[in-house]
């Protein structure tokens, strides 16, 4: 009896709550890495995580409380922070996701993703805003590093452009002003061939699709490739084709698998960012590079992207039909695109022997998972 007695007398002492809402709160605010905030209805800090003090080069975060960020940023961001907060206070409709340039008194720039909410007690009354950034500010650094180089890339293409107009203008000129000889003329010619060789060379689009061509693809994804290596970023190489093209050439006209390529080389555009690097490398063959490591979401993007195409567009007498390999790179080590491409190019074979022929026919089977591959 005794026993049972002691027994009895600890089960409320088991019971009892092992941590407090503050124990809780004070645990994430010292160790979660992104910058969490709670302030007054007048924007001032009432609290903030260890994360956000350390960014604001305070030992202690409780030095925040009653500072704002007029205090800690440029009034550029201070400004556009202090009306965000008052808007989310005066409207209870929070911000989500926003993309915010944070500017410091020093003139330097970071980048954060920002998601900011009313703060409401348990009455309903707003007692100010809370917020959580994430600070994203190599991503776009490398996305400015990569515009800068493909900026630079058109400029020179421009360049050439404009050396050619000159060129043919000088021809004109010199045979109606002078009517030169033959072998002038001649000189002239080649001039101009050699001309139009060096853009057709360095041109970087498709023209069907007026997405980049396989020079343009690989000169963007190699850069690509070495600042996400650097950066120690994944990325994710896939290779595309238009199964059928031939069949669908010989049967309805090249007018159609020209169609058919327009209508693949839109379906991509609309599966992926502006950021990603889509191409058609020739013939039916398409390559993206993609700023991300999910290679089942990938496919499922693509393939449920199909699929809706199909059921919405009038019949064409051929259903669009794509076979897929991706390459998906964890930074481990680092190979070439070619050797990315060639890797995924296997594995869109392979994802090919598996589905089946027919271009005369709407309805379509359930292809197999396109084809994946980690290094």
């Amino acid at each position: 009896m005794a026993l049972k007695k002691a027994q009895i007398e600890r089960v409320p002492e088991m019971n009892t709550p092992l941590h407090t809402n503050e124990d809780l709160v004070r645990a994430f605010l010292e160790h979660v890495p992104a910058s969490v905030y709670f302030k007054d209805r007048e924007s001032r800090f009432v609290r903030i995580s260890r994360s956000q003090a350390e960014k604001f080069g305070l030992a202690d975060p409780d030095l925040a409380i009653g500072k704002t960020d007029f205090d800690m940023f440029s009034d550029e961001h201070a400004k556009q922070a202090f009306d965000d907060e008052q808007e989310i206070i005066r409207s209870g409709v929070p911000i989500l996701n926003k993309e915010e340039k944070e500017t410091w008194p020093d003139g330097t720039e970071t980048w954060v993703l920002t998601t900011k909410l009313p703060w409401i007690d348990a009455t309903g009354r707003v007692l100010g805003t809370m917020g959580i950034s994430q600070d994203m500010t190599q991503r776009r650094r490398a996305e400015q590093e990569l515009q800068n180089y493909k900026e630079h890339l058109e400029l020179l293409l421009a360049q050439r452009s404009a050396e050619l107009v000159r060129v043919n203008l000088q021809l004109e000129r010199d045979i109606a002003a002078r009517k030169i000889a033959e072998q002038a003329l001649a000189e002239k010619a080649a001039e101009l061939a050699r001309s139009n060789q060096i853009l057709e060379n360095i041109s970087l689009t498709d023209d069907l699709t007026g997405l980049y061509n396989r020079k343009g693809f690989l000169a963007l994804a190699a850069h690509r490739v070495k600042l996400a290596n650097r950066n120690r970023e994944p990325f994710s190489i896939a290779f595309i084709d238009l199964d059928d093209l031939k069949e669908i050439n010989d049967s309805f006209g090249h007018l159609e698998g020209d169609r058919a390529l327009r209508d693949t080389a839109s379906l991509l555009r609309e599966c992926f960012r502006e950021s990603d690097i889509l191409a058609r490398l020739g013939g039916d063959e398409f390559a993206i590079f993609v700023a991300e490591a999910d290679e089942g979401q990938i496919a499922r993007r693509i393939e449920e992207r199909l699929s809706e195409r199909e059921r919405n567009s009038p019949p064409r007498g051929y259903p669009l039909s794509l076979s897929m390999g991706v390459v998906v790179s964890d930074n481990s080590q680092e190979e070439e695109v070619e050797t990315l491409l060639k890797r995924a190019d296997g594995l869109m074979y392979q994802h090919k022997k598996g589905k089946s022929k027919p271009v005369r026919k709407r309805s379509m089977g359930r292809a197999p998972r396109a084809g994946t591959a980690r290094r």
